[in-house]
């Protein structure tokens, strides 16, 4: 279900911390030209970012300090790669939060946050817009109960794509030029490296497979010497078995791949690329391809505009909950990470 806009009495006023490659060509473009929305600041790490994006996109101001990002603003969006402290600055000051996902890399400190934003009445929404996807969402109402399937992601063109989308003399940020993000202390490294992958590279895998399926749990999980690629076994309720691949790829090659199927009927979705028009991504079913789907950024932001309107889709559990639900797996699945053997060379 997708959410139309609800008017308020007034936009609903967004200060935006984080201006990479997310703010400049997703969700800026579509949030100043909104009128459920107002982009009162933005701030970013390199101030020269946050002007740019200032002067693009019509921003009354820019701020260096959190305090000053969040004055007069209804919902601090965070676009950067790192949550945790915004978050907690956010609801300290009584101010609605959109982070970007995963919230955090330790879900013990997700539910913590989940809980003071409860408890305060304020939103904690993640930005995971698969779960708001026209695409998915049909290939589900063809395959409504899956009884098994695959997941494989390739992504091999992001940075690429990212640079396209910044202006000139800007790089994209990466995870690496990020303060270190903790993991659970009970993780081995090399489930600690499954468990970012899991979370960095394969967040929209698992949100969906958690929407297709509830009750999915981790089956076994192996990650490849190189410590790039994770291959996951994962069985649903009824012991419905499904695969999960996230591989590293050569640069210019990418794949995003969901297959279901049941008994009866099966659909198979290839997505756009990264910041390619979601029209591009493909359903494939026994009636043939169907594609033209709808913008899933714009569908996640209208469900942000019925959530701070006190409203809700029945048919998805709350931003919060799918979230902790997505990391729940992927730490189910990293607990389990083996690491890989590594070639024999032939004598």
């Amino acid at each position: 279900m997708i959410p139309t806009l609800i008017p308020a009495v007034r936009p609903w006023r967004l200060a935006v911390a984080g201006c990479g490659a997310a703010a400049f060509g997703l969700h800026l473009p579509l949030l100043s030209r909104s009128d459920a929305f107002d982009v009162i600041a933005v701030a970013d790490r390199d101030p020269a970012r946050a002007l740019t994006a200032q002067k693009r996109f019509a921003v009354p101001r820019t701020a260096i300090r959190v305090g000053d990002l969040l004055t007069d603003a209804d919902v601090l969006v965070i676009l950067t790669g790192v949550h945790e402290d915004l978050i907690e600055e956010a609801l300290d000051a009584g101010v609605h939060v959109v982070t970007e996902k995963p919230v955090c890399l330790n879900a013990v400190r997700t539910r913590k946050l989940a809980a003071r934003a409860r408890d305060a009445g304020l939103l904690l929404e993640v930005g995971a817009m698969r779960a708001h996807d026209p695409a998915l969402h049909a290939a589900l109402a063809h395959v409504p109960e899956p009884a098994g399937g695959w997941l494989v992601k390739a992504d091999g063109v992001d940075e690429a794509a990212r640079r396209r989308l910044l202006p000139a003399g800007f790089s994209p940020y990466t995870f690496d030029q990020d303060p270190p993000q903790p993991v659970p202390d009970h993780l081995a490294p090399h489930q600690g490296t499954a468990l970012q992958i899991l979370l960095w590279q394969g967040y929209h895998l698992l949100t969906a497979l958690v929407l297709a399926v509830p009750g999915t749990t981790a089956t076994s999980c192996s990650i490849d010497p190189a410590g790039s690629s994770v291959h996951a076994l994962l069985n649903g309720p009824n012991g419905e078995p499904f695969t999960l691949v996230i591989g590293a790829s050569p640069a210019g090659v990418f794949r995003e791949q969901i297959h279901l199927a049941d008994a009866a009927a099966a659909a198979t979705l290839d997505f756009a690329r990264p910041y390619e028009p979601a029209a591009t991504t493909q359903l494939t079913t026994a009636d043939g391809i169907q594609s033209g789907f709808g913008d899933p950024f714009a569908a996640m932001w209208a469900s942000v505009n019925a959530r701070l309107a006190g409203q809700h889709p029945a048919d998805l559990p709350t931003s919060a909950d799918l979230a902790l639900r997505v990391e729940d797996l992927a730490l189910g699945l990293a607990r389990l990470a083996r690491p890989g053997a590594r070639p024999r060379k032939d004598s």
